[in-house]
């Protein structure tokens, strides 16, 4: 009974952390579209125009530096990093954001990705995942979403948790390394569930000069609504695979 009581507690945690998350999305997504539209009238406009323009003067200078190719393996040099230090992923896409056009900034953050995920992958796979599975004990909603399927993951599961905040990308890396799953199967999925950020966060960089304009705050809303959709689905799916199993017992 108390194992009964403690894996419905579990359950009940996690349900609540990812309806709050999904929630708490969509409150930003509403906050954000407020202060847009405020910015859009002509007074809160007028006080941005001096500083937008110093940006876009600070942007230009940034991409007409020189050595644009050491620039691209000094990001890359960070990214490998990154494997193993908690820099955020979203400031270093922006960034690259900034300094390069977009297509070639989507490329640059696309292939930095991979060298993160290749690198934590084959960490997990040396390790055998037991440094995943430990420090997954510390974020117990998180392990109940990745080994939702009697203590298996699915290719869906994969996707997901490239897009809900809440889960440390490196440690999941290092888990199905660890676990290992099909290398090219786990790229293909990582890459498709992280894309949308990539996409996003290195669009803004590229409207860094434009700040509260549709232009910068439209791929933000958009990866906002797409996570709490993404969060909310997920929660909805493991309920339903909990009832299944429950009726299975019964």
């Amino acid at each position: 009974l108390e194992m009964v009581d403690s894996m419905e507690k579990r359950n009940l945690n996690r349900k609540t952390a990812l309806n709050l998350t999904s929630i708490g999305l969509l409150i930003a997504v509403i906050v954000i579209n407020i202060i847009t539209i405020i910015m859009q009238t002509q007074i809160a406009e007028a006080g941005w125009v001096e500083f937008m323009r110093e940006l876009e003067l600070m942007q230009e200078f940034i991409r007409n530096l020189g050595n644009r190719w050491l620039i691209v393996f000094a990001i890359m040099i960070v990214y490998a990093v990154r494997s193993f230090l908690p820099i955020p992923y979203p400031f270093l896409i922006i960034m690259t954001g900034v300094m390069f056009r977009p297509v070639n900034a989507l490329i640059i953050n696309t292939v930095g990705f991979c060298v993160v995920t290749v690198i934590s992958y084959w960490f997990g796979r040396v390790t055998k995942g037991g440094f995943a599975l430990k420090q997954l004990n510390k974020y117990e909603n998180v392990k109940l979403v990745l080994l939702s399927n009697k203590g298996k993951t699915k290719l869906s599961i994969l996707v997901a948790s490239r897009i809900i905040p809440a889960i440390p990308i490196n440690l999941v890396s290092n888990m199905y390394g660890g676990m290992k799953y099909p290398f090219i199967k786990f790229m293909i999925a990582s890459v498709i569930g992280f894309a949308p950020k990539i996409v996003a966060y290195t669009l803004m960089g590229g409207n860094i000069a434009q700040p509260f304009t549709w232009e910068f705050m439209a791929p933000i809303i958009i990866l906002l609504l797409l996570t709490s959709v993404v969060t909310f689905g997920v929660n909805e799916a493991l309920e339903k695979r909990k009832e299944g199993h429950e009726n299975d017992e019964h």
